[in-house]
């Protein structure tokens, strides 16, 4: 998510919040796939999606908000 915030040209931002939620068991050694999606920016706020998918059903799920630094801040 964070890739995706800092993606385009756009000025660098970091993570306010992450919320996750778990909505069942992840296999590992199995191939698994993320989509993030960019909802919205709103002056310095980028709120941003995602879901890590195994086939057709979703194991998490999660929302963001990252926040453009200040001039002289890193």
């Amino acid at each position: 998510m964070g890739r995706l915030s800092n993606a385009g040209g756009r000025p660098v931002a970091r993570t306010a919040y992450l919320h996750v939620n778990f909505r069942g068991i992840t296999p590992i050694d199995v191939p698994l796939r993320v989509e993030v999606r960019f909802d919205r920016e709103e002056g310095r706020k980028r709120y941003l999606t995602g879901a890590l998918y195994d086939g057709a059903s979703v194991t998490a799920d999660a929302e963001a908000l990252f926040v453009t630094l200040l001039p002289g801040q890193r």
